[in-house]
C-alpha cells in the first residue's frame, strides 16, 4: 500500500514537472512568436517609411533643425519618447515605440497601459501595419474610453478671440480649439469643451514676462475645459469679439486628434511667445487630424494668430460658415447707441446700485425699453464687480434684486436689436506683413524709400478684421536714398511702437496709452545754419483719453514723456514731454481713411528745444491687400522750420 502511494506521488510530481516544461516551452514558443512578429511588423515599418511619414512626424511634433540637417520634436517630457534618442530620430522612436506595445506590462503615467496612455500611435500603427490582434492582443483603455464618451464630441471648431490690448499675451489675438457638443449635450456650445494651450508664466509680469516669453523659460501645456469657462474668460473677463470657425473634418480625423489630446495629457513644450505659441501648437493639433494640411511648415520665424486663421481658410473645403460672438463689452456698447436718451444714467445707476432695481422711474418706462435698462444693468454689473473677484453680501443681494426686477418684466428675449456682425471677418483682413515702396521730399531733399513690416497693423492700415483704435508695429525698417547727395541710410527702424486708443462712452471710461522704442532719424543742428538727419534712439511712453465723437471716428489726446538718445546731440540725450491731439476718420466702406495731427514736445533736459509738428496723413484701399498712402506735415525745431511729404505704395503679404 505505502509502495502503491509512493507511485502515485511519483506520478504526481512528474505530472507537475512535464506540465511545468509544457508551460515554460509554450511561453518560450510564444516569446518566440511574439519577438518575430515584432521584427516583421518593424521591418514593414522600414519598408514603408513609416518614420517618415507625415502622420509619423505631427504625431511626434518633430521639426526640422533651424540650422543642419535632422529634425528635433517640440515636446520637452521624456517619457513622452520610448527610445533614449527619440526627440532626435523618429525612426528609432517607432521602433522603440512598437517594442514597448509588445510588452504586456510596459506602462506609463502613474501605471497606463502604454497602449492607452500612446493612444494616437497604436491607433495609427495598428491601421497601418494591418497588426494581427490575436498577435498584439489590445490592453483595456478604461479611462481613456470613460474620458473619450465624456467629451462626447460630434466636431471640431476654430476659436479665434481677438486681441486684447491691455494684456502683453494677447496683443496678437489668440486661438484654440472647440470639442463640439454632441448628441447627449443637445449639441449646446455651453456644454462644449475648449481645448487651449497656454503658458505656466506663475505671478509673473512686466519686464520678466516679456524676456521669459521670448526666450522659452516658461513651460507650455495642452488643457481641455468646459468652453462655458472659456467664454467667460476671453468674452466676459478681457472683453474680446470671438470668431468661431467650423472645421470641416472627417470622423477618423477627429478621432485622431482627440486621442493625440489623451496622449498628451502632462506633456510639455517650451514656450516661445513669437514662434511656438498658443497659434503654432494648435496648428500642430490640427497636422495631427489631417497630416497633408502641414501648416506649422508654412511659418518657420514667427506665428502671429490672425495668420493662422488664414492659413485655415485658405484651405479649400475646411472650415464651414463662421460664427460671430460679441463680447460682453462689445454688446453694452452697442446697446449704449440703441437706448433712448437718458436710459443710459438709469443702466449705470442700477448697475452700481445708486438706484434700486424697483424704483418708480424704472416703473415708468414702457415695458421693452424697462427690459433693455435692467438687461444691460445687469451685464455692466457684472462687467464691473463680477469678472475678477467674489462678490460681497451687499453685491450679491443687488444681482439677485436686478435679476428678480427683470424677470417680472412681461419681454421675453433681447429687447434691442444684436450687434452687427462685422463686414470683414479676421481671416479676411489685410495680411500682417507689409512692403512699401515711395518717394518724398524732406526739408528740400528729395528721396525715395523702400520699407518692410513683419507685423502687424497700424491705426491706417485698412481696418477690416483688426481691433479698431489698436495699432502694434514691430520690427519695421524704412530705407531711404535721397538724390540730392546720393545718400542712402535706414530712415527707421521701430523695434516695437503700440497705440491702444479706446473710445470712453456711456459705459466705459478707459485709458488710452501708447508705447514704443526704435531708430530714427532726426533734423539736427549741424553747426552751419543748417539741419541734418542724424541717427536718434527715439523712445515714447504716455497715456490719455479717447472719444468717438462719430461712428468710425476717433478724437484722441494723450501725453507722453520723450527720451531721445544720439551721440549727435547735447549731452547725448534730449529728455522732456509732449502733447499730442488728433482725428482718425473715414467713411464706413473703409475706403480711405484720413488723420489730422498735432504735437508739441518740449525738450527739457540735455539737448533743449520746442519742436512742433501738425500734418495730414491719408491711406486710400486698392485692394484689400494693396493701398496707396500719403501725408505731408510742417515742422518747426531748432528756430527752423521744414516742410515733409511723400506717397507711397502698400504691399501686403
Amino acid at each position: 500500500m505505502l509502495r502503491a502511494r509512493g507511485q502515485r506521488a511519483l506520478r504526481a510530481h512528474l505530472g507537475g514537472l512535464c506540465a511545468a516544461a509544457l508551460l515554460v516551452a509554450v511561453a518560450a514558443r510564444a516569446d518566440d512568436d511574439r519577438a518575430a512578429y515584432l521584427a516583421q511588423l518593424t521591418a514593414a515599418a522600414d519598408a514603408a517609411d513609416l518614420a517618415a511619414a507625415p502622420e509619423w512626424i505631427a504625431l511626434l511634433h518633430y521639426e526640422p533643425l533651424h540650422l543642419g540637417r535632422g529634425v528635433r520634436s517640440t515636446a520637452d517630457t521624456d517619457w513622452f519618447f520610448q527610445a533614449p534618442d527619440g526627440r532626435t530620430d523618429p525612426r528609432a522612436e517607432l521602433h522603440a515605440t512598437l517594442a514597448r506595445f509588445f510588452d504586456p506590462d510596459a506602462t506609463l503615467r502613474d501605471g497606463e497601459p502604454i497602449q492607452c496612455a500612446l493612444r494616437a500611435r497604436y491607433q495609427w500603427l495598428v491601421e497601418r501595419l494591418a497588426i494581427d490582434p490575436a498577435r498584439l492582443p489590445p490592453q483595456q483603455c478604461e479611462a481613456y474610453d470613460a474620458w473619450r464618451e465624456a467629451l462626447d464630441a460630434d466636431g471640431v471648431t476654430l476659436i479665434f478671440p481677438e486681441a486684447y490690448m491691455n494684456n502683453p499675451s494677447s496683443l496678437f489675438g489668440h486661438t484654440l480649439l472647440r470639442l463640439d457638443a454632441g448628441p447627449s449635450a443637445g449639441g449646446s456650445d455651453l456644454l462644449a469643451y475648449g481645448v487651449n494651450f497656454s503658458a505656466d508664466t506663475g505671478a509673473d509680469g512686466g519686464v520678466p514676462f516679456a524676456f521669459k516669453g521670448i526666450v522659452g523659460l516658461y513651460p507650455g501645456r495642452f488643457n481641455v475645459e468646459p468652453y462655458y469657462d472659456v467664454l467667460t474668460r476671453y468674452g466676459d473677463t478681457e472683453a474680446r469679439d470671438i470668431w468661431e470657425y467650423p472645421l470641416l473634418f472627417a470622423p477618423a480625423e477627429q478621432d485622431m486628434l482627440i486621442a493625440h489630446l489623451w496622449e498628451l495629457r502632462g506633456v510639455e513644450f517650451d514656450y516661445y511667445f513669437f514662434d511656438e505659441n498658443c497659434s503654432y501648437q494648435i496648428l500642430a493639433l490640427l497636422d495631427v487630424a489631417r497630416p497633408s494640411l502641414q501648416l506649422t511648415r508654412q511659418f518657420p520665424a514667427w506665428v502671429i494668430p490672425a495668420d493662422t486663421v488664414r492659413a485655415i481658410s485658405d484651405v479649400p473645403g475646411l472650415i464651414g460658415t463662421p460664427r460671430y460672438r460679441p463680447s460682453l463689452s462689445t454688446t453694452l456698447r452697442h446697446d449704449a447707441r440703441e437706448l433712448p436718451s437718458g436710459a443710459t444714467d438709469l443702466v449705470s445707476q442700477v448697475a452700481d446700485g445708486t438706484r434700486a432695481a424697483d424704483d418708480a422711474t424704472l416703473a415708468e418706462l414702457p415695458a421693452r425699453e424697462r427690459a433693455a435698462v435692467l438687461g444691460d444693468a445687469y451685464e455692466l454689473f457684472r462687467v464691473r464687480y463680477a469678472n475678477k473677484r467674489l462678490l460681497t453680501p451687499e453685491e450679491q443681494k443687488r444681482a439677485r434684486a436686478i435679476l428678480l426686477a427683470r424677470s417680472q418684466v412681461p419681454v421675453e428675449g433681447d429687447p434691442l436689436p444684436p450687434v452687427p456682425v462685422p463686414a470683414v471677418r479676421p481671416d479676411q483682413g489685410h495680411r500682417s506683413n507689409r512692403a512699401s515702396l515711395g518717394t518724398g521730399v524732406r526739408d528740400n531733399q528729395y528721396y525715395l524709400e523702400a520699407s518692410i513690416r513683419p507685423a502687424y497693423h497700424d491705426l491706417l492700415d485698412p481696418l477690416g478684421g483688426y481691433t479698431a483704435g489698436a495699432e502694434i508695429d514691430f520690427m519695421e525698417l524704412v530705407f531711404r536714398y535721397y538724390t540730392k547727395h546720393e545718400e542712402a541710410r535706414v530712415h527707421r527702424f521701430t523695434l516695437v511702437d503700440i497705440v491702444s486708443l479706446t473710445p470712453w462712452d456711456a459705459f466705459f471710461h478707459p485709458i488710452s496709452w501708447t508705447v514704443g522704442t526704435g531708430l530714427e532719424n532726426r533734423l539736427l543742428p549741424n553747426g552751419h545754419d543748417d539741419l541734418e538727419n542724424e541717427y536718434v534712439w527715439h523712445n515714447h511712453l504716455g497715456g490719455g483719453l479717447a472719444v468717438a465723437p462719430w461712428q468710425g471716428a476717433i478724437a484722441y489726446g494723450l501725453a507722453q514723456a520723450i527720451v531721445d538718445w544720439s551721440p549727435e546731440l547735447n549731452d547725448n540725450f534730449a529728455v522732456g514731454p509732449q502733447g499730442r491731439v488728433g482725428l482718425f476718420a473715414g467713411p464706413p466702406d473703409d475706403r480711405w481713411r484720413a488723420e489730422l495731427y498735432g504735437a508739441v514736445t518740449g525738450y527739457v533736459l540735455g539737448d533743449q528745444s520746442q519742436w512742433y509738428q501738425g500734418g495730414l496723413d491719408l491711406r486710400i484701399t486698392l485692394t484689400p491687400q494693396m493701398d496707396l498712402r500719403g501725408g505731408i506735415n510742417g515742422n518747426c525745431d531748432f528756430d527752423q522750420d521744414w516742410i515733409e511729404g511723400g506717397i507711397s505704395w502698400d504691399v501686403f503679404f
